[in-house]
Parts: C-alpha cells; structure tokens; sequence
C-alpha cells in the first residue's frame, strides 16, 4: 500500500518557539511512519515548513514535503497551521495512495483532506480535552460546527480511552480500537537486569515538573534503606541550571545524574534498565516515553494529565495516580518483577509495526 501521513506539527513548540532540529528521524510522526515502511508499505509525510530540520532527509526512509504556513501570525505553525499549498497538492497526488492519516480533527490539514480525498482518510485522534487557547472558543466551535459538518462520515482511530470518549461527542465514526504512537522495538526492548535508578526522559521545562520529581526522590533517598538509588534525568531546556541547582540545594547533587539531550539508540539502555519512568507533568496528552519505556519493560509512575494514565493502572504497569510520592517509588522497588512482567507483556503491542497493522486493519 502507499500510504499519506499529514503530521504538520513535527515536535511541541514550548511558548510557541518552534526549534528547527538537524532531523526529525527520532521525532514521533517518523518512528510510526517506519513500522508501515518494516510492514512493506511505502509512506509519504506531509508537515509544515516551519519544522524542517537544519540538516538533509537523506537518513529518512520515506519521502517528506514541506509546506508554508498561512498568516502564521493568525494561524500559529505550532498550534493550528494553515498550510498553504496543501489542498492543491492533494488533489495533484491523492489518488496515488490508498490511505490517508491526518493527525487529529482540530487541524486545518485534517479539514482539507477530509474535502479532498474523504473516501481514503483516517484521522487519528489525539486531543482528549478542548485546546484552552481563547478560553476554548476555537476548539468548542470546531468541534461543534466543524466536525459534524464535514467530518462527520470520515473514521477516527483514537490514540487512548479518553480521546474515543471525548472525540466520540462530535463524530459518528470512532473506532473503538486505540491505535498509540508506537515504539520503535529494534531499540527499544526489555531486558533482565536492573539499576537502583529511576529516570526521567523529558524536556527541561516548567511544564514537566521535573522540580517535583527531584524532591520527591530527594524525600526517597533521604530514608537510609533507599540512599544508594540514582536520578537519571535524559534531557534538555531552560531549566536545566536550575534543577541542578535545586539538586545541590537538597543535598543530593551526586545521586541526581543529568545526561542532557540523547538519541533513542542512546537513550535504550539506560532507559531498559531503570525501576521506573517518573513522570509529573502538568499539561501533556499522549507522551511517546511512556509508551516507550512500557516496550522496555520499565513501569512508569504518573499523575493522571498523561492520557494514557488510567491505562497503566488498569494494566498494573506502575502507579497512576495525582499527588505520588516517595511511598510510590518504594512500592515500585518491591513490587518491580511484577510490574515489569506486566510491561513486558503489553509492550508487545505498543510497538510501531504493532500500531501499523492495527492502523491498516481498522480501514
């Protein structure tokens, strides 16, 4: 099969900066492009030209066409693109492929190739809550007005419970089979051995809490039972003097090890070795790493925003919960083999090739 992804927004523009990267070849859309390309279909992405990396596409194994965003000061490339071109290029091309996934309904890409090519077109849902951009008015009206109008008879594949529950209000066509970002297997896989380390995989930033995190783990290590236990933070941001300093401040600036920005083939280890993926985010849908540390075999401790929290309680594979604390990494400590028996066995189907076939069937 040929297969169309239309991805305008490539990575999460914090305060609407977008940071151009050398290549996306590690960013979401890419690695669930290639578990279709693994299954021997070819692939084509459609994004914005405001992503495009600083370096060549030659390391990507499908094709990628960029397009300018309309009034970006009206039409932000990091929220709601208008890409201006598209909807030529899709009557040009479209009948070239025989799937079409556009990347949520609240998109204006979605919009045009649900007029150009409904017959062929997936969407796949993400946002399980309004956008509070304008008090929500934005998102409200085009759920509202927009979806039922033109929307209404294309199929919505969701990436978790709450977004079916929530797409399903506006849309007659959700299916009730939840299709994740997937995670790549190659790199990502379990493994039998374990460190007295947690980690954290996250931008440095303000809504990533991870000043939370290092308290928490502080209140942890600061028991006699738990002082040998490591934080590796993988990342990098504008806060990253400061957590560092928060770290000195606490007294455990040798236990909180901070490994800036890593690759995921740099990332695998460390990550499959860990007792746990500690997350406190205070704003975020779907995270790719939570996905990818459950392929690793590593639970995951969260608070309730990431969507695909009630999902890792109902399956036993960490703690989901608001407010955790240090109680909660002790009780990952003794109760780890289980919960990374129970990752090991979802894991397998969070893959990108896993998600590919689950994509394809549902059209």
């Amino acid at each position: 099969m040929n297969i169309l992804i239309i991805n305008c927004i490539l990575s999460t523009a914090e305060h609407g900066v977008i940071k151009r990267k050398e290549s996306i070849s590690d960013c979401m859309i890419s690695n669930f492009a290639r578990g279709f390309i693994e299954l021997g279909h070819t692939v084509t992405l459609l994004a914005s030209e405001e992503y495009k990396p600083t370096g060549p596409d030659s390391d990507l194994p499908f094709e990628v066409v960029y397009f300018p965003s309309r009034l970006p000061q009206v039409f932000k490339p990091g929220l709601l693109p208008w890409p201006r071109g598209m909807r030529q290029w899709l009557k040009s091309h479209a009948d070239a492929y025989d799937m079409v996934i556009a990347s949520e309904s609240f998109q204006i890409a979605s919009l045009i190739a649900a007029r150009v090519c409904p017959q062929r077109l997936v969407i796949w849902q993400e946002l399980d809550r309004h956008q509070r951009l304008l008090f929500k008015l934005p998102s409200r009206f085009w759920h509202h007005v927009i979806v039922p109008l033109f929307m209404n008879k294309i199929t919505v594949v969701p990436r978790s419970e709450p977004a079916r529950q929530f797409i399903s209000r506006y849309s007659r066509h959700v299916s009730n089979v939840i299709v994740d970002h997937g995670t790549d297997a190659h790199t990502l896989y379990p493994s039998d051995e374990v460190d007295k380390a947690f980690i954290v995989v996250s931008q440095l930033v303000e809504r990533k809490r991870v000043d939370s995190i290092i308290r928490k783990f502080a209140r942890l290590v600061g028991q006699e039972a738990y002082s040998g236990y490591r934080l590796d933070i993988i990342g990098d941001g504008d806060q990253a003097d400061e957590l560092k300093r928060l770290a000195i401040s606490l007294g455990i600036e040798d236990k909180v090890i901070f490994h800036g920005f890593m690759s995921h083939e740099q990332l695998a280890e460390p990550l499959r070795r860990s007792l746990a993926l500690l997350v406190d985010t205070s704003s975020d849908l779907n995270m790719v790493t939570i996905a990818e540390a459950i392929t690793s075999g590593t639970p995951v401790v969260t608070n309730m925003k990431p969507s695909t929290a009630s999902f890792i309680a109902s399956k036993g594979l960490g703690v989901a919960r608001d407010g955790w604390d240090e109680n909660d990494l002790i009780k990952v400590i003794e109760e780890y083999d289980t919960m990374h028996g129970a990752c090991v066995n979802e894991g397998k189907e969070l893959t990108n090739v896993a998600c590919a076939r689950k994509m394809i069937g549902i059209k």
